[in-house]
């Protein structure tokens, strides 16, 4: 009988250590807000590639639209003059799409984003600009600042 007890208290032990054990393994929540744009928000230090060669660096500034949940405002993309001008971009599950759109400046474009690291703190960039009449392909990688 006391074999028995002490297989019981063992089993319990046994038990609840196991459930302390497994809860603390629970995997963690990388956006608790369950806001996909939160990566992206603040200001990023972009160098620029054109034409295979290291172009500009400057800074762009994403901040969320307070009109749409799933779009993001982007200022400066493209270096056109100013963080006033400014393109929407929707946000997936893995990047920034931004259509193409027409700037204040008279240029247009387009391309998309992506986080390049883990702990999202670098941006993969492709995007095109077409202005006067011409079209620039070009590739960036963004730091956030």
């Amino acid at each position: 009988m006391k074999s028995m007890k002490t297989s019981f208290l063992l089993f319990l032990l046994l038990g609840a250590l196991t459930t302390v054990l497994y809860s603390g393994c629970e995997p963690v929540d990388e956006n608790p807000t369950g806001d996909l744009r939160d990566p992206y928000i603040g200001e990023w230090g972009f160098i620029e590639s054109f034409k295979n060669t290291e172009g500009n660096s400057y800074i762009v500034t994403i901040t969320k639209d307070p009109l749409n949940s799933s779009q993001v405002i982007i200022g400066n993309l493209g270096n056109p003059g100013g963080q006033d001008i400014t393109v929407i971009g929707i946000v997936t599950s893995s990047q920034v799409i931004v259509s193409k759109q027409a700037m204040s400046n008279g240029w247009s474009v387009e391309g998309a984003g992506q986080m390049s690291n883990v702990a999202k703190t670098t941006m993969s960039w492709t995007y095109s600009i077409w202005a006067g009449g011409n079209k620039d392909d070009y590739t960036a990688t963004a730091t956030l600042q």
